[in-house]
């Protein structure tokens, strides 16, 4: 049996263009799986020289803020002085132009604190605790001076957890008594807010997770899926590091067990999942993006099946086009919508690790532009070729299908 949707190729067509030429950014797995995933050496620490770099650059975004960046940087002791560094150096602009050093300062040694307080976050690795403990911030939300209003609450919350999976799912129970689901505006909330009305998006129920989960020092990160292929929206959870691994949880929703969520079977059949770092991440998982000041991991293999998909981008006399934008499309809301967004090397190719299903990959070169519909498989390797002007799209209609069951062991 197969999920399938009938789509009308006059009808949306347009639709996807228009959708991928406004690009997006992209802001788990049950137990048989997580038991067979490999382990992931902590990051790499980026070199001293390029920190430099990084922190001058911050220093002048700042603006007249400068003063403030700098007061906090000289006053943290020696030893928690690269700590500082990277967390100026990639801080969100708005931050280094706003925050006082007394704001940077208490967010900064609480961390710290919470790292000597509970005894599972002791043996979290520098690395990870760079990147997933030690900011403040977690997607767009205001910054909120939040860890010292959480960490006497969820002490008390925490004090018969002896370790971080323990942890982890009573911090859930915590958030899911003060937060629930109500679809709301698309406005990120604070963690002052989120708390004081109680209600918000799944992407809300994220960022008060993982603020709980940084106060007392367990890993965290925001994961999501851009687009369901099986049925409208979207959805964001969480991503906590247990022991030398990663697991998930439903954000605010209690569960006696990690690796399960009401959203288990369905991310089996996800397009794409990808979870969020603070700043340029080293690491053996797959980079699906690597920006300035963030980096976004591809971690679909770690919740569905997965297919690999290369693609080559040509002009119609069989040159490789370099720097072209291909984006990858569900059936979504009603239109092709892009779930990914891949650009050219200087040899025309891309490639991504996918779900599995029908999709349809477009780009586009001098005003003219390429269509194709491609079929991924468990386990298989695609490679794709689109030539902007040289491709037919289909007649009337076409299927995109989907497998109906998941996958036995995932």
């Amino acid at each position: 049996m197969k999920t399938v949707a009938a789509v009308s190729v006059a009808a949306l067509v347009a639709v996807s263009f228009l959708a991928g030429c406004a690009g997006r950014e992209l802001s788990g797995p049950d137990a048989a799986a997580r038991a067979t995933r490999p382990r992931e050496p902590a990051p790499a620490p980026a070199p001293a020289d390029a920190m430099a770099g990084r922190v001058k650059k911050a220093l002048e975004l700042a603006g007249e803020n400068r003063i403030e960046i700098e007061k906090f940087l000289n006053g943290v002791p020696a030893t928690r002085r690269k700590a500082a560094e990277f967390l100026v150096a990639y801080m969100p602009t708005a931050a280094l132009a706003s925050l006082s050093a007394e704001d940077i300062r208490s967010e900064f040694d609480l961390a710290y604190e919470a790292r000597e307080k509970f005894p599972w976050a002791r043996s979290v690795p520098e690395s990870f605790f760079l990147h997933y403990v030690l900011p403040n911030f977690v997607t767009q939300e205001p910054f909120h001076r939040y860890r010292a209003y959480l960490m006497p609450l969820l002490e008390a919350a925490l004090k018969d957890c002896k370790d971080a999976r323990a942890a982890a799912l009573e911090l859930n129970r915590w958030c899911g008594a003060h937060f629930r689901y109500v679809h709301t505006q698309a406005r990120d909330q604070g963690v002052f807010e989120n708390l004081k009305r109680g209600f918000g998006r799944c992407e809300e129920m994220a960022i008060l997770y993982i603020a709980a989960a940084r106060t007392v020092g367990i890993p965290a990160r925001v994961a999501s899926t851009p687009l369901w292929s099986t049925c409208d929206s979207n959805h964001a959870w969480v991503e906590v590091r247990v022991g030398d691994a990663w697991c998930y949880l439903g954000a605010c929703e209690p569960a006696d067990v990690l690796n399960k969520a009401w959203f288990s079977n369905t991310s089996k059949r996800a397009p794409l999942v990808v979870a969020v770092a603070y700043g340029r991440l080293e690491t053996d998982e797959e980079i699906y993006r690597a920006a300035e000041k963030y980096t976004i991991v591809n971690t679909t293999r770690w919740y569905s099946p997965t297919c690999r998909l290369d693609v080559l981008v040509e002009s119609d006399d069989g040159r490789p086009l370099a720097d072209k934008e291909v984006f990858l499309n569900v059936f979504n809301f009603g239109g092709l919508r892009p779930f990914a967004l891949l650009k050219t090397d200087e040899k025309g190719r891309a490639h991504i690790t996918m779900g599995i299903g029908d999709f349809v990959a477009t780009c586009s070169d001098g005003g003219k532009f390429a269509v194709k519909k491609f079929t991924t498989t468990p386990g298989g390797r695609v490679s794709l070729t689109l030539t902007p002007g040289a491709d037919d799209l289909p007649d009337g209609k076409f299927w995109l299908r989907y497998p109906k069951k998941t996958w036995e062991g995932r």
